[in-house]
């Protein structure tokens, strides 16, 4: 997979991997009892709340969804993105989800500070996985990341093995809860979100066959064909 951007502004990015809207429906019941546009609709509404929150961050930023993306297996068409966006020449970078609405701009700047400083921080998932990854292209090896347990409880803890056995002082961040399911969706709105996402996806919850937007946010489609620099946040 070969990503096509322009020569970077600044030297670490925030990478989004992510699935489409479309695709995450098939994957994953947000609405068990919605239609499959009800639920590509709250897929929709968390990939822009992590493009939004990552372009506040000043720092570049690509959007690499399911489109763009090639390989038999998640942790090849992870490695393959990664190892594209290291070749434009961004010297760390910050790989994120869709899934994890607390992540905010606060815990994103503090993760930009911490691999810049130490070269790899972890975003800790309560289920064991990472909703954040910060790594320096020095630290990357595609090798051991291919042989990685991607997608599972023991993620995280083999990730920190890994970046501690290559030497690597690993910066941390407060563990956060990932969203994959209904269950997950409900307790994750029972914590504090940004408001505007909240109050969307409580309407999605409530209305759940009626898809307020059936389809993933454009700008992400967009953001990964051209890197968005960021030298600040936007005004609010």
């Amino acid at each position: 997979m070969a990503v096509s951007l322009p020569m970077p502004r600044s030297s670490t990015a925030v990478l989004l991997f992510t699935r489409s809207a479309g695709e995450e429906a098939v994957h994953k019941r947000f609405l068990s009892q919605g239609k499959r546009a009800s639920n590509a609709t709250v897929a929709a509404q968390l990939i822009a709340h992590a493009t939004v929150t990552a372009q506040r961050v000043a720092v570049d930023f690509v959007c690499v969804d399911s489109t763009q993306q090639t390989g038999a297996t998640f942790g090849e068409r992870l490695t393959g993105a990664v190892q594209s966006v290291f070749g434009q020449g961004y010297t760390h970078l910050l790989v994120i989800g869709n899934d994890c609405p607390q992540l905010d701009e606060r815990l994103l700047q503090r993760a930009v500070a911490a691999v810049q400083s130490t070269g790899a921080v972890l975003g800790p998932a309560t289920d064991g996985g990472v909703y954040l990854l910060g790594i320096s292209r020095e630290l990357f090896e595609k090798s051991q990341w291919l042989t990685l347990p991607w997608q599972t409880r023991q993620l995280g803890a083999a990730l920190l093995q890994q970046l501690r056995h290559q030497g690597a002082t690993v910066g941390r961040l407060p563990p956060l809860a990932d969203v994959d399911d209904e269950q997950e969706l409900a307790q994750a709105l029972r914590l504090p979100l940004a408001r505007t996402l909240l109050r969307r996806l409580r309407q999605l919850r409530a209305t759940k066959n009626r898809a307020l937007r059936p389809t993933e946010p454009r700008i992400c489609r967009l953001a990964g064909l051209t890197a968005r620099p960021r030298r600040g946040p936007p005004t609010r």
